[in-house]
């Protein structure tokens, strides 16, 4: 009998080990490996809440370029009717891809720019690859900057991100690239304590040092090292930091830590009533364009 009882809970210890090592790699997967929206459901959500503008009136042609590790991004060029030297990168968060980023694309039209969309990495037309949210995705950025002036020579270039794409941006900081400004809007400061902040609300905290090592032994990185905050420290690049005071998701907070991280010329515009990622929705074409022209302004960029 005792041998029985001893069988059976060993059993049961290794069932459990089990059943939580399938919970830590789910967990992990989510993030890594997520369901990402199609072009087609992205395109139907900008039109349905009136962010679609005049896209479909520019002229744009598409291309690929190489990323880490010569992984393929596919990028779209959206020229602007008068012919200029401005260019921006517009970076789409987690799980959208570039027809996210039209939302974006009539205020720097209107600006004088020619716009850069694209999807990143695992998202819109790419294959499908370990998402990492701002650690591989700012490699893949830094190769696509490389190819913007290859392609465009002498221009003058800025950066534009939302939520991933906000943290992707501010991440490529310290690599010192060649840009002029970044807006970032509703990125996070560290993305361990962003899933900390979200595990705790559902009272599972306790599993995130599990899931961080799943990600490093199966994703290859460390959600701790995704930190934009990190990366802000010492950076000249002009940032204007852009979050709506409703964001439950990523909370304004992380704006501010990033605003008192960086060291160059920065901005900070919560927008009342607005929730995760609804700051161009909320504010309207003309008074968000208002924002970034203001703040081109006030860096000289010209």
């Amino acid at each position: 009998m005792k041998k029985i009882i001893i069988t059976v809970v060993v059993i049961l210890i290794f069932a459990i080990i089990a059943i939580y090592c399938k919970f830590i790699l789910g967990l992990a997967s989510q993030m890594a490996n997520p369901k990402v929206s199609t072009l087609e459901k992205e395109m139907s959500w900008e039109k349905e809440h009136k962010l679609w503008g005049d896209y479909d009136d520019y002229e744009k042609e598409d291309y690929i370029v190489k990323g880490l590790n010569d992984y393929d991004l596919h990028v779209t060029l959206v020229k602007n009717p008068i012919p200029s030297d401005k260019y921006v990168i517009i970076s789409h968060g987690f799980k959208s891809n570039r027809y996210g980023a039209v939302k974006y694309v009539d205020s720097y039209i209107d600006l004088g720019f020619n716009c850069i969309i694209y999807d990143m990495r695992d998202h819109g037309e790419n294959a499908k690859a370990t998402v990492s949210l701002g650690q591989f995705e700012s490699e893949d950025l830094y190769k696509l900057i490389e190819d913007t002036y290859n392609r465009y020579g002498n221009i003058k270039l800025g950066l534009h991100g939302e939520s991933m794409g906000a943290a992707t941006s501010l991440m490529l900081l310290a690599k010192k690239p060649k840009v002029d400004f970044v807006v970032a809007d509703c990125g996070f400061d560290n993305l361990y304590d962003l899933i900390h902040t979200s595990y705790s609300v559902a009272k599972v905290g306790f599993v995130l040092p599990s899931v961080n090592t799943a990600m490093k032994l199966r994703y290859g990185y460390d959600m701790k090292k995704t930190s934009p905050k990190d990366a802000l420290v010492g950076n000249e690049v002009p940032v204007c930091f852009i979050h709506g005071e409703a964001d439950t998701f990523i909370l304004p907070e992380n704006s501010q830590v990033n605003k008192a991280a960086t060291e160059g010329y920065s901005e900070l515009h919560l927008v009342p009533n607005a929730a995760h990622a609804q700051s161009r929705e909320v504010l309207g074409k003309a008074e968000y364009r208002g924002i970034i022209g203001d703040f081109l302004n006030n860096i000289d960029f010209k």
